[in-house]
């Protein structure tokens, strides 16, 4: 096929090409309502890696969203079958069983992102947005592509925390891990364990301990879902948004929470005692609608009974505390 048919045969065609790949039907769904309501309408759902294959071939594809655990195949080789044929494909993977190893082949194929499930909605939809960034202009209507600037430390808003704190948690690493290169992950997990989140200064100060250059381990940080550049809460609040869930009225849970706590999703509470964050599906659909505290699943949640179990909270943690705040 030379240009000019290859640009025929793209021009009509509605963009971006979405092929979603999980075998799961309620997260399928669920994943596909939350990209139609972003506005991407062109979303093919797999239900397996064969399916997956058949589909790639048939049509064209600009973005594979893959889960890794299938009834056939294995999602990596799925996602390596697709890099080989069109390189140009942007992946992301989606899965609830994570390891560093897979992540790291992954990334060895080119994947965009890599995201542990259960993810955020903002999540997502923040990885579909990164994966087709480069991929905006039609491909009929691009030019040549510029020259690759050097690379250099993402541009990332990142929080810096108390420097004593810090330091206090440097000694310690400096005390558990040698400072090889290859201890950057324990020490990004072990930041994260005690602070909730990675800050600033403390990645400047792991790339010192490790030799590493800021950009490298600021890279690592944003590659793996797991770790978070901002603080969150000492309590998450996760309202699942999957078909089961919508239909049920989790949109009228997320609203009352958002009117009490005065937050909005992927926000934290200024006193850091809540984080709210809406999550494409859990798998619950037989207690929809379902809203997860910390690590406690919570099924058939009402917008009363929800900010009870929030109310709850405050009262253990404030014994004055009798009601949450009303928006003013």
């Amino acid at each position: 096929m030379n240009a000019l048919q290859e640009a025929v045969r793209t021009a009509d065609r509605p963009w971006p090409q979405i092929l979603l790949l999980e075998d799961e039907d309620s997260v399928a769904k669920g994943l596909q309502m939350i990209l139609e309501e972003e506005g991407y309408r062109a979303v093919d759902l797999a239900m397996s890696g064969r399916g997956a294959l058949d589909r790639f071939h048939r049509k064209e594809v600009d973005l594979l969203i893959a889960d890794l655990r299938l009834p056939d195949i294995d999602g990596l080789e799925v996602i390596k079958q697709v890099k080989h044929d069109r390189p140009d494909t942007s992946v992301i993977v989606i899965t609830g069983y994570s390891t560093v190893d897979s992540a790291v082949t992954a990334m060895k194929l080119g994947v965009k992102d890599y995201l542990s499930k259960p993810f955020s909605e903002e999540e997502f939809v923040s990885a579909v947005r990164g994966a087709l960034a480069p991929k905006r202009e039609h491909p009929a209507e691009t030019a040549r592509p510029e020259p690759t600037p050097a690379p250099s430390a993402p541009d990332l808003h990142l929080t810096s925390e108390d420097p004593a704190r810090v330091e206090g948690l440097m000694a310690e690493l400096r005390k558990r891990f040698a400072g090889r290169p290859d201890e950057v992950i324990p020490m990004l997990q072990m930041v994260q364990g005690r602070l909730g989140y990675l800050p600033e200064n403390a990645l400047e100060e792991i790339a010192l301990l490790t030799g590493r250059p800021a950009a490298s381990v600021f890279g690592t940080a944003t590659f793996y879902e797991q770790f978070r550049l901002a603080p969150v809460g000492r309590h998450i609040i996760r309202v699942c948004r999957g078909t089961a869930c919508h239909v049920k009225g989790s949109d009228r849970i997320l609203e009352e929470i958002r009117q009490r706590l005065d937050l909005s999703p992927g926000e934290t509470s200024p006193d850091r005692q809540f984080t709210l964050e809406t999550v494409a599906c859990f798998g619950s659909c037989a207690i929809a609608p379902v809203v997860v505290v910390d690590d406690s699943v919570k099924g058939r949640m009402n917008p009363a009974n929800t900010c009870q179990c929030l109310a709850d909270i405050r009262v253990h943690e404030d014994a004055t505390a009798t009601d949450l705040p009303k928006k003013q």
